[in-house]
């Protein structure tokens, strides 16, 4: 039997269930996991040792008297160091809020904790979730970036020192170190996932992002949070689908290779390793056909820094305002730049956004998913940048989903990651596109500190 700590999330809840593994004994095996290996890859700002071990108990005795909440119940989980979390510090990667304690739960934390997960601690997150590197190290090379700004959730659940984390993404800050560090990550729908009680980077594009080691984790997650908010004026009323059941015998998708921009701007090495995959997966009985992206693409990198750049200005006014030396230099200069947008140039940004969703969204329903490579090279080395999000940034300036994958490993020993893209609240066929490409794909290799 896998020590508990390797046990995905589904395996987990189907032990915890018949009783074969306790919570406790789960939360411990994480715990001895961290206390292995976070010396070398500090992925975690804050580990809830003692709340951890008492909430596991309580579970295991809830479990015990037959209130069993779900596959959740009794899993630990990591959460990225921008939610807040009543009674637990919530740093933002700043040491402006070193000390901040939050008094109530982001709605994203509230749900898992209603669906019986168990908070194991804070996962390192770059400074406000933007460009500055947070410390965290790949657990694949401890010499390259896990990438960012999601790192330690992404680097924590590669390693195994929890099932699933929360993330963020405003630009590529989860499908990017999904594909850096090896593992799975979601990118939903924007509004499909509240954001209330999440430091704000930039409101139009802010999307609360999934860690998991398999699809069906993902899908059990997405289960628990997804679903309208009063709170977050941005969350949408839209049905929630039974997203588990979507995965059962998912059948062979039609895909879009997206060839310009994607293939174009990838390195050989991953544009070889991104075609080989699009053949595996015809030669497995995918429907694989070359698309393009629409004209409304053009201009979409700027357009999405400049809207970025106003609305962290905006978001940090008054804190930059009697704290900029305490703002590192990559954010200062952010903000500044915010400073400088004008309102013209924020009009236009908002409706160049609107007809991109609506162009690319149609192009997705024209196929199951569009397939395209996660980044456009393995995680670079040095702790300095936390890469190139490029490759993530129509999903998130649309606000359409995504999906990443890891799909084979690089000459120096590195993961490449597959991203799949589908039409706006389609997680649903999202998901079961992936989980098909993820039994093709079969990708059972471990980072080397695992």
């Amino acid at each position: 039997m896998d020590a508990p700590h390797l046990l995905t999330i589904a395996a987990a809840a189907d032990q915890i269930r018949t009783r074969q593994v306790s919570p406790v004994e789960l939360v411990r095996s994480c715990l001895q996991r961290i206390d292995q290996l976070e010396p070398r890859l500090q992925a975690w700002v804050t580990i809830d040792r003692e709340r951890a071990l008492a909430t596991a108990q309580r579970c295991e005795e809830e479990i015990r008297r037959g209130e069993y909440r779900g596959p959740l119940h009794g899993i630990p989980l990591g959460i990225k160091d921008i939610f807040y979390t009543a009674g637990l510090r919530t740093t933002a990667g700043s040491p402006i809020y070193a000390d901040f304690v939050p008094e109530y739960d982001a709605t994203a934390v509230r749900r898992l904790k209603e669906a019986g997960a168990i908070i194991l601690g804070k996962a390192q997150t770059t400074e406000f979730a933007a460009l500055a590197p947070s410390p965290t190290h790949n657990p694949w090379n401890l010499e390259h970036t896990p990438g960012g700004s999601s790192s330690g959730s992404a680097a924590a659940v590669a390693a195994a020192m929890c099932p699933g984390a929360l993330g963020s993404q405003t630009y590529g800050s989860t499908i990017r170190p999904a594909a850096y560090c090896g593992c799975v990550g979601l990118k939903p729908s924007y509004g499909r996932i509240s954001a209330f009680g999440i430091f704000a980077l930039s409101w139009s594009l802010d999307h609360v992002g999934l860690f998991a080691r398999t699809v069906t984790d993902i899908a059990l997650l997405l289960q628990a949070l997804a679903g309208d908010d009063p709170q977050d004026p941005a969350c949408e009323q839209v049905l929630v689908p039974d997203y588990r059941k979507a995965l059962t015998d998912p059948k062979p998708p039609r895909l879009g290779l997206v060839r310009d921009f994607f293939l174009e701007k990838a390195t050989d090495e991953t544009r070889k390793h991104t075609e080989a995959v699009a053949d595996r997966l015809a030669r497995a009985g995918a429907r694989i056909e070359e698309v393009r992206l629409p004209a409304s693409f053009s201009g979409e990198p700027e357009a999405h820094f400049t809207m970025m750049y106003a609305e962290v200005a905006t978001s940090h006014r008054e804190a930059y305002a009697q704290h900029q030396e305490r703002y590192s230099p990559q954010m200062q200069d952010l903000i500044e730049k915010g400073l400088k947008v004008s309102g013209i140039a924020c009009v236009e940004t908002q409706r160049h956004q609107q007809r991109f969703r609506h162009d690319l969204d149609a192009l997705c329903r024209t196929v199951d998913a569009l397939l395209t490579p996660s980044a456009p090279a393995p995680a670079p080395h040095g702790l300095t940048s936390t890469g190139d999000p490029s490759f993530n940034g129509p999903a998130s300036f649309s606000g359409l989903p995504s999906l990443g994958l890891p799909s084979g490993v690089s000459a120096n020993g590195l993961p490449f990651g597959t991203q799949l893209m589908s039409a706006t609240f389609t997680e649903e066929r999202l998901l079961a596109v992936g989980k098909w490409c993820e039994a093709v794909l079969d990708f059972r290799q471990v980072p080397p500190l695992a």
